[in-house]
């Protein structure tokens, strides 16, 4: 079964509608210029009421290390899951953290992905490239992904309930990753779209 990971996550009932509809991983953003940014108080007041089992991922964009570890250590043992990383972090970088890793890579052109072999992760997350690391809710030519490995990849950009089953049939990924395709405004969760989308990745 696709894994399904639902990022932007600002409030609590968003969160949880996103868990009864059958999310897999939830996605908080700590990159300030976004609309979608949450403090590392808001991020852990919902998290300490989500039930247990599902994975969290607090996503970053160039930050220093140092406060990466200060927002994770915050949570405790009831905290993130794992880290998102955004923007252009080194495979140095991505190394020695003890939670998962995913790298994003924006995709301009088939050039953009040449480098993912060289970044240890636990996934490769593909999304369309936008200016200032923002989404850009359109998708990318799926085709750039002939040859990549699908066993770690998680594919983002674009996707809504109207694409999402193509999507996987072409790409075969381990993951979708859904945002700006699920939203009724920036920040904010439209639950039947987001209904529909989790049924049309379960069912793909």
């Amino acid at each position: 079964m696709v894994k399904i990971k639902v990022c932007g996550i600002t409030n609590l009932e968003d969160a949880l509608a996103a868990i009864e509809f059958g999310a897999d991983y939830l996605g908080f953003n700590f990159y300030p210029p976004s609309a979608r940014c949450v403090t590392p108080e808001q991020a852990h007041e919902m998290i300490a009421r989500l039930p247990a089992g599902i994975d969290k991922f607090a996503l970053f964009v160039n930050e220093p290390r140092e406060r990466v570890r200060d927002i994770l250590a915050a949570g405790g043992a009831a905290g993130f899951s794992g880290v998102q990383l955004h923007g252009e972090e080194t495979p140095e970088y991505c190394r020695g953290w003890d939670v998962k890793v995913i790298k994003a890579f924006r995709v301009k052109d088939r050039e953009s992905l040449r480098s993912m072999a060289d970044y240890p992760a636990d996934y490769y997350l593909v999304d369309s490239w936008a200016p200032g690391y923002g989404g850009s809710g359109a998708p990318f030519p799926w085709s750039w992904l002939d040859g990549v490995k699908a066993e770690k990849l998680i594919l983002a950009g674009g996707l809504t309930v109207g694409n999402v089953a193509e999507a996987i049939r072409l790409v075969r990924p381990y993951g979708v990753d859904v945002c700006t395709g699920v939203e009724a405004r920036p920040g904010v969760k439209d639950h039947a779209k987001l209904k529909a989308f989790i049924s049309a990745v379960q069912s793909a």
